[in-house]
C-alpha cells in the first residue's frame, strides 16, 4: 500500500472495532481537462484503516468526489445533533455506507475494494461492517473530514454533481 491514514483521520469506533478514513488525494491529481463541467476530476482517493473485531485490513480507493464528503460531514453533523436527516448517507459508489439505526447508533460498512480481503463475492455489505453510538464523536469525524477536505476544493463548475439515478 503507497498511501498511510494520516493524522487528522476521520475516525469513528466502538469497543471492539474502528475506521479510520484520510483523503490522501485526488484520483487525477494534475487535471489538465479543458472541460471544466467534468466531475471525474473531483474523484478522492480515500485510505482506510479498518479493525473489526480485531480483523484488520487497509484499502485505498477512489470511493468519494467531494461533493459526496462534504454531504457526508453534514450527514454526520446532523446525527450528532438529532436533526432530522436521512436514515442514510449513500455514494455513487457503494464502497462505504453509513445508516442510523434505530436504537441510537449509526452502522458502518465496506464494502468492494473497501472490504476486507477475507470477503467473498456477493457477500451482503453489512456483513463486513459495525455500529458506533450517536454521540460527540460523530460531530468530531465530521469536523476532521471537513479539515481534510479543505486541501480538495472542487476543481469542476459542475459543482460536483453525479449524474442522477432514476
Amino acid at each position: 500500500m503507497t498511501a498511510t491514514v494520516n493524522s487528522i483521520a476521520m475516525t469513528l469506533q466502538n469497543e471492539t472495532s474502528f475506521a479510520h478514513l484520510s483523503i490522501v488525494s485526488y484520483q487525477i491529481p494534475d487535471n489538465d481537462s479543458d472541460d471544466d463541467e467534468e466531475w471525474d476530476s473531483d474523484w478522492l482517493m480515500v485510505c482506510g484503516q479498518v479493525s473489526l473485531l480485531g480483523r484488520e485490513w487497509q484499502f485505498v480507493d477512489p470511493c468519494l468526489t467531494t461533493a459526496e464528503a462534504r454531504r457526508l460531514a453534514d450527514w454526520l453533523d446532523a446525527v450528532a445533533r438529532g436533526e432530522d436527516s436521512p436514515q442514510f448517507c449513500d455514494f455513487t459508489e457503494p464502497n462505504l455506507d453509513f445508516r442510523r439505526q434505530p436504537n441510537g447508533e449509526i452502522r458502518v460498512s465496506f464494502a468492494l475494494e473497501s472490504a476486507p480481503p477475507w470477503a467473498k463475492r456477493g457477500d451482503d455489505w453489512i456483513k463486513h461492517g459495525f455500529v458506533v453510538p450517536i454521540g460527540p464523536q460523530l460531530a468530531d469525524a465530521a469536523a476532521r473530514l471537513r479539515q481534510q477536505l479543505s486541501r480538495f476544493p472542487t476543481r469542476g463548475r459542475s459543482g460536483n454533481r453525479a449524474p442522477s439515478a432514476s
